[in-house]
């Protein structure tokens, strides 16, 4: 429900925004005709910018993931996100111990509703783990003896 307030918080704000940017590049044009177009034209190019700036990769590849400790992806356009939550729910409880065991120093190469998967630690250059990864559609013997 709270993400449900924030969602309309964030609409009334933009509308906000919206209605005081035009207003005030309307009054600054003199409320003409062309100063009407050219606020409007001025919002949409700001829109259209933030969408691109702020908008997520909602079709990002997800089929090499570098995660931190948290289990949060580490690089990227998904950057942030939990790991589990990248994949259907019927992968997560499979995916999560194998990158928590990842974390601890175990490699391994699982399956999770018929997709391969490998999760591997990343260790710094003192030895260190800093990282885990996860490679999805991880080459099996089958997979690699067909080409």
């Amino acid at each position: 429900m709270a993400r449900h307030a924030q969602r309309a918080g964030s609409y009334v704000l933009l509308a906000g925004g919206v209605l005081l940017v035009f207003a005030g590049l309307a009054s600054a044009l003199s409320f003409s005709l062309s100063g009407v177009i050219a606020s409007a034209a001025a919002i949409a190019a700001l829109l259209y910018a933030g969408a691109v700036w702020f908008g997520g990769a909602s079709n990002a590849d997800a089929s090499v993931i570098l995660f931190t400790p948290r289990l949060t992806v580490a690089a990227g356009p998904l950057t942030g996100r939990a790991v589990p939550d990248l994949f259907p729910p019927g992968m997560r409880a499979a995916i999560e111990t194998h990158c928590r065991a990842a974390l601890t120093g175990q490699s391994s190469r699982f399956s999770a509703t018929g997709e391969t998967f490998d999760a591997a630690p990343v260790r710094g250059a003192d030895g260190l783990i800093v990282y885990g990864i996860l490679i999805a559609g991880a080459p099996t013997i089958e997979r690699a003896a067909t080409g």
